[in-house]
Formats: C-alpha cells, structure tokens, sequence
C-alpha cells in the first residue's frame, strides 16, 4: 500500500488481493471464477488482475490451478485488513457514524489515506478508548 510496500499497487489490484485474502478465510482454496464472482467481474478481468498480482510476487497463479497468497501478498493483505479496522473503529466508535455509512466510507479511505495519517487515527483512537 502506498510507499510502504514498494510495490505500485492500483486501488483495484489492492482490492483484488484482500478478496482473494477473505476468500481463502472461508473457503479452502481460491478459483478465478471464485474471485470473479465476489466482485461481480468477467472471469478475463480477473485473470488480468491475478496474473498481474502473480507477477509482483504476490499471489502464486496457474492457468487452471488453485490460487494462494505469497507470503509478501499475505502480509499485505494483513495490513489492508488492518487499515480497514482501524477506520472502522475510528468511524463506529469515536465519530459516531452509523455502520452502513462507515462500510461505506472506510473503502473509499483506505486508499487515500497516507500511513501518517492512518498511524495518527491509530494513537488517537487508543488515546480515546483509555
């Protein structure tokens, strides 16, 4: 994400990999048609975005095969879920706002927000639940 990663990694292709990460919470393995149907795509965008992930190291994929998170895609996916937490929590508890809207709002934050911002939401939403 951002800088931190290194890796110039779109909006689209972030959300590609937490799906893939969220799909392989609940199922055993990861299909293409599996991927393509949580995010309501054709199954040739999918491919785009999977080998595209492949190719940064992110995602073991091939043709026709089961596909799984590297290590480096597992630990990004982990701080994707992370910055979606927090902003939730930021959201919910300390703004109030209703859970429909912070849904919502946490996806269209999570890419824009620098990891400065994100660290300063973090000890501000500690400082508030002490």
């Amino acid at each position: 994400m951002n800088a931190q990663t290194k890796l110039e990694l779109t909006e689209n292709l972030e959300d590609y990999l937490f799906d893939i990460f969220e799909i392989l919470k609940k199922a055993p393995v990861v299909r293409i048609k599996d991927i393509a149907k949580k995010r309501g795509v054709k199954l040739s965008s999918t491919v785009v975005a999977v080998k595209s992930l492949a190719e940064k190291g992110l995602v073991n994929y091939q043709k026709y095969e089961y596909i799984t998170l590297t290590e480096k895609g597992l630990e990004i996916a982990q701080r994707i879920e992370n910055r979606k937490k927090i902003l939730y929590k930021f959201l919910t508890e300390i703004l109030n706002v209703s859970e429909q809207s912070a849904i919502r709002d946490v996806h269209k934050m999570e890419h824009d927000l620098s990891e400065e911002t994100i660290n300063k939401i973090i000890e501000f939403t500690e400082k508030s639940q002490q």
